[in-house]
């Protein structure tokens, strides 16, 4: 038997709030048995044992898929302020693609596709890199995940960052100091420089940048 069931019963309960009486009648068990059980007290009715067991295991299961179904029907794509002090917000009209700039009562949002990818830490989204620039390091058609800077001023010069400039275009480069403090250089990956040259860029045509966490190459 497996000695940890009261433990397994208390953490459903908890998940649930389903009340003991309840659970009792749905088993068959004596109530003042199951509180027992989750103090600690190990089973010693096998019978009663496998009837909660039984029971566990079926509702455990039927929690997983109804997740499951929750996450499968959340919205694709999010609305990610530029603002940082603003939460995200699903887009549930779902018509603007990820990496479009929209302005919701004149505050400019950028729609990112959903990840849930918690091994990645706090990932607010994925966008896709457009053409060779980035290339080898980041392919056309690859997707990075992003999150927004509590100050897009401090950065640490020779990472990688998805900027979004006056244009309302958004872009992957490296970014090191510009040649002014009023300037910044993003550079490109691509080792053909004449094709791809560094870029000069004044911080005042710039509306946001994003940190690139990793780089997703299939969802």
């Amino acid at each position: 038997m497996d000695h940890h069931i009261g433990q397994r019963l208390k953490a459903f309960r908890e998940q649930t709030n389903i009340k003991m009486p309840a659970i009792a009648a749905l088993t068959g068990i004596a109530k003042e048995t199951l509180y027992k059980w989750e103090k600690g007290t190990k089973p010693s009715d096998i019978n009663d044992y496998f009837r909660l067991k039984s029971y566990l295991d079926k509702m455990e299961n039927k929690l997983e898929e109804e997740q499951l179904d929750l996450e499968y029907r959340k919205p694709a794509t999010i609305r990610l302020p530029l603002n940082r002090d603003r939460v995200p917000i699903p887009q549930t009209d779902g018509k603007a693609a990820a990496g479009t700039i929209l302005f919701m009562n004149n505050e400019p949002e950028l729609i990112v596709d959903r990840i849930n990818a918690p091994f990645l830490g706090p990932v607010e989204g994925i966008v896709e890199v457009s053409g060779e620039s980035m290339a080898p390091t980041f392919v056309n058609g690859c997707r990075v995940a992003i999150i927004r800077l509590n100050n897009y001023r401090i950065l640490d010069w020779g990472w990688h960052y998805y900027i979004i400039d006056k244009n309302w275009q958004g872009y992957v480069r490296r970014v090191y100091p510009g040649e002014t403090e009023s300037s910044l250089c993003l550079v490109a990956d691509n080792p053909n420089q004449d094709k791809f040259p560094p870029i000069q860029r004044q911080w005042d045509h710039i509306e946001a940048i994003f940190r690139v966490i990793a780089a997703i190459w299939k969802l």
